[in-house]
């Protein structure tokens, strides 16, 4: 009986592909199942391997609607090269977030944030590795051979931390970032601004964070707002408001030149890459009477502007190309992808979740897609459609050659709340 017995679970691990390595629990992260697909690349270092990463409800569930959320059965399912990697269990039981940008793939690894009600959680691969007293929201994570380096905004006020392995680095009672915790050759670097006031006015100031240090950024007297700071091969760059003068300006290297605009537009928010080291800046215009209109500058003077009624969700920036999702703004229009010029319309009622949902490699592009109506989530890559069998939503995609790739940042524009 007990052979019988041994030998029916083999067979059911095998059959579904899974096996279990836990039980539910609050520090041993539990229920987790790992699969096949940890083995991929393995053989060949050199090959990508693909991760994509999905929320996967009971069928039938309304995940949109997501009435239970917190305590419906569900799980964060990890996919490499198509072949079952891991799976999580989701839920406050298990201090584990269903939120798109709570959980990220870093090295081949899923890395995730939760708040409890005092505290901020830090899982690997569905494990605790550390927690401390605050409640935060990660916008940013980098893994070196230092830590874990984490960047949170205060969940319970306007303070942030910086941290590595759960230690404090940094730390502001006031200030907000810009939501990027980024790598600089060997540095780890992020900017923030900390309001001044007085008794009849109140002025920013901005600061650049380079290994924990902060040195307050010198920007020009005239001034009027700092819309993004980024560091490139040591130098710190910024985009900026100024008077007198009708359209952001790029401060790098020394010199500024505004960015081109259509005419009668503002900027409603905006932000700056700086892949290859060259500037990209991705913005939201504002025009009177019209809906408001995304786009790119490849170059301060050369701006592309996407359809109306289309939103930015995603991007990537590979080795000179760019790349993106469009969102519709409407059930009846469909979204589209953009590669370097030209457009691909995606399936009608189907939308990105989330800021990490496209990867360029090997010259491949993928994009995740979710539906609107729980329909199943599909893989677009290079124009065909994948679908795949869950009840859910695709949260990122992500490829083992992702340190090649600039990739985006959290989820906050700077100048929409």
């Amino acid at each position: 009986m007990r052979a019988l017995f041994i030998s029916l679970m083999t067979l059911a691990a095998v059959s579904c592909g899974l096996e279990e390595i836990g039980t539910p629990g609050r520090n041993d992260g539990g229920g987790i199942w790992t699969g096949p697909g940890m083995d991929a690349g393995k053989d060949d270092p050199d090959r990508t391997v693909w991760y994509v990463t999905l929320m996967d409800y009971p069928d039938g569930y309304d995940w949109r609607a997501d009435v239970e959320k917190g305590t419906v059965k569900c799980s964060l399912v990890v996919l490499a090269n198509g072949i079952p990697m891991m799976k999580i269990p989701v839920g406050d039981e298990y201090e584990t977030a269903s939120d798109p940008d709570m959980h990220r793939i870093i090295d081949g690894h899923v890395y995730s944030d939760y708040s409890t009600e005092e505290e901020t959680v830090i899982k690997k691969d569905g494990r605790e590795i550390f927690r401390y007293p605050s409640r935060e929201s990660i916008c940013g994570m980098v893994v070196d051979s230092t830590g874990i380096h984490t960047l949170g905004q205060s969940r319970d006020s306007s303070g942030f931390s910086y941290r590595i392995n759960g230690r404090i680095v940094l730390e502001h009672a006031v200030g907000r970032t810009f939501g990027r915790l980024q790598r600089d050759g060997n540095d780890v670097c992020f900017a923030f601004s900390e309001p001044v006031g007085s008794a009849t006015d109140t002025i920013e100031r901005y600061y650049h964070v380079r290994n924990g240090i902060a040195v307050q950024t010198a920007v020009r007297e005239d001034v009027k707002r700092v819309w993004d700071i980024v560091s490139c091969q040591g130098e710190v760059c910024y985009l900026a408001d100024v008077v007198g003068i009708g359209t952001p300006v790029l401060f790098m290297g020394g010199n500024m030149e505004a960015l081109y605009m259509p005419a009668s537009s503002r900027m409603a928010a905006c932000r700056l890459s700086m892949p290859d080291g060259k500037p990209v800046v991705e913005g939201i215009c504002a025009m009177r009477g019209r809906a408001l209109t995304g786009g790119l500058w490849m170059t301060p003077r050369e701006f592309h502007s996407f359809p109306m009624g289309l939103t930015l969700s995603s991007i990537c920036l590979s080795g000179g190309s760019v790349a993106c999702v469009l969102n519709p703004s409407s059930p009846f229009v469909p979204g589209k992808v953009y590669r370097d010029g030209e457009y691909h319309s995606i399936p009608l009622g189907y939308s990105s979740m989330g800021v990490n949902t496209v990867m360029m490699a090997d010259g491949i592009l993928q994009v995740g897609l979710s539906s609107r109506t729980c329909a199943k989530p599909v893989i677009w890559r290079d124009g065909v459609l994948d679908t795949l069998d869950y009840n859910g939503y695709i949260s990122s995609v992500m490829s083992s050659k992702a340190d090649d790739v600039m990739l985006p940042r959290s989820a906050s524009w700077t100048g929409l709340d």
